[in-house]
């Protein structure tokens, strides 16, 4: 059984998700494990068209191949994602089809769901039977459980693809992307509304594509409406390269590109200082492209703080949005993780053209009056429970790699505990203790509702005497 495991690091070998590849190449018996590193590689696969056919024969002679990568913002890195378009772009997509897939990765568990579902969409989509994926935390392979979990996992891989084991699809195919681009008209030209003073920032991976044009329809009502806008190509921004994961920021948020590339001070410059934040992208193979996925992880020199807090968000994309649960899902769960609030996400899958255009102004309407409120949705279990698992790790043994972040913790009031909150902690007692008697017991499950109630009586009580 000849197994391939595509790498997904930009660490390469060195990486921790390559341990656990070792681990499964020395202890899984029945299958050949063959490694190649493409994410660490991505530079000569893009430009050496040679070089990237060999990684392809490879796939076409393994039984099964192994999607094997880190977490990085709530999927694989910018280098894998980018590897994975090149097989679209190249027509690629048969050596794949028929083959057995899974996937593995490490991480703190922030989101690993997400990028599961992503693999095995784009597995799905390139035809291939996916037999399971594995997302153990980075230091589970030093529990003796940890490693067995592994090996059955490998194991299970194995076994499908040497019976030929029927596998179900889980991810709907998605629609063709040869429909014509939407010919979008900018607003007639009207007198500019009073300024406002909000600044709005339009970040579009590929302008000359049609989510440039989407971009551009909402510059121009946003622009209108007297904010001050500013519409930009995400190479604009000056980047170089993704991340590199060498976790340099840890210490205190410095960056190994500083000085090699302009994207630190153009993100502090630019988007730091918007009040509304528009991220216009193409959906390349159940994501945004992966010059919005460089953008995301390049984004990490902030470590994990929430150096977006407040913000307005809003997302254009072309392509099948809709579609797309898993994506809308990571895109509202980054807005939450980061404190902002996010006014809508709207795709081109409109029946026309005015549609679309009517569409776009209207989001840039209710984004105007988000602005002009300042106005802030409670997160939702994605905000609330990513950020605790930051809390967590980071209080915990991550404070020592991410120094700068348990920092930010601290001066924020991130670490807000219940244990660190005796008053609170002797109420709850002395309630649990009063409610534990038996005849107090009894009254408080008789009047349930209303004892639920009670505490809020005072609150209308307040704006009933303040009228």
């Amino acid at each position: 059984m000849r197994i391939l495991v595509l790498g997904g690091s930009p660490k390469g070998e060195t990486s921790v998700t390559m341990q656990y590849v070792r681990w499964l190449k020395e202890n899984l018996e029945g299958a050949e494990l063959e490694t190649i590193q493409v994410a660490s590689r991505i530079a000569l696969l893009e430009r050496d068209e040679a070089a990237f056919a060999a990684v392809v024969e490879r796939v076409r002679g393994a039984d099964a191949v192994l999607w094997a990568f880190p977490l990085y913002v709530f999927t694989v890195c910018s280098q894998y994602k980018r590897f994975i378009e090149l097989i679209g772009e190249r027509g690629a997509e048969g050596a794949f089809r028929g083959k057995y897939a899974a996937s593995l990765s490490t991480s703190i568990h922030f989101f690993d769901h997400t990028a599961h579902e992503y693999v095995r969409g784009v597995s799905e989509d390139l035809g291939m039977a996916f037999a399971g994926s594995f997302s153990p935390k980075m230091d589970d392979l030093l529990k003796g459980e940890g490693r067995e979990q592994l090996l059955a996992f490998g194991r299970e891989l194995v076994e499908a693809a040497a019976t030929g084991l029927r596998l179900p699809r889980r991810t709907a195919a998605l629609p063709s992307t040869d429909r014509a681009p939407r010919a979008l008209e900018l607003p007639d030209s009207a007198p500019a509304a009073p300024g406002t003073g909000k600044r709005v920032l339009v970040l579009v991976d590929y302008p000359e594509r049609p989510i440039g044009a989407m971009a551009r329809r909402f510059s121009a009502a946003a622009r209108a409406s007297g904010h001050e806008v500013e519409l930009l190509g995400l190479e604009g921004l000056g980047m170089k390269g993704g991340c590199l994961g060498c976790l340099k920021c840890g210490q205190a948020n410095r960056c190994a590109y500083e000085g090699k590339d302009g994207f630190i001070e153009a993100f502090k410059a630019k988007v730091l200082s918007a009040d509304l934040l528009v991220y216009a992208g193409t959906i390349v193979d159940r994501a945004f492209s992966a010059r919005w996925k460089a953008f995301f992880d390049r984004s990490f020199f902030n470590t994990h703080q929430r150096v977006l807090k407040g913000k307005q968000f809003l997302f254009l994309a072309a392509g099948p949005l809709s579609l797309l649960a898993n994506l809308r899902e990571t895109l509202q769960a980054y807005v939450e993780w980061q404190g902002g609030n996010l006014v809508d996400m709207l795709s081109d899958e409109a029946e026309s053209s005015e549609a679309l255009g009517a569409l776009i102004d209207g989001a840039a309407s209710r984004a105007g009056s988000a602005l002009a409120a300042g106005a802030m949705k409670p997160a939702t279990f994605l905000g609330v429970g990513g950020m605790k698992v930051f809390r967590d790790d980071i209080f915990g043994e991550l404070r020592i790699v991410f120094k700068a972040d348990h920092r930010a913790y601290k001066r924020e009031g991130a670490y807000d505990f219940p244990q660190g909150k005796p008053f609170k902690r002797l109420a709850v007692w002395l309630g649990y203790w009063f409610t534990s008697i038996p005849a107090v017991s009894r009254g408080m499950m008789r009047n349930f509702p209303s004892f639920m109630i009670m505490q809020y009586k005072a609150v209308f009580a307040k704006a009933k005497a303040r009228a």
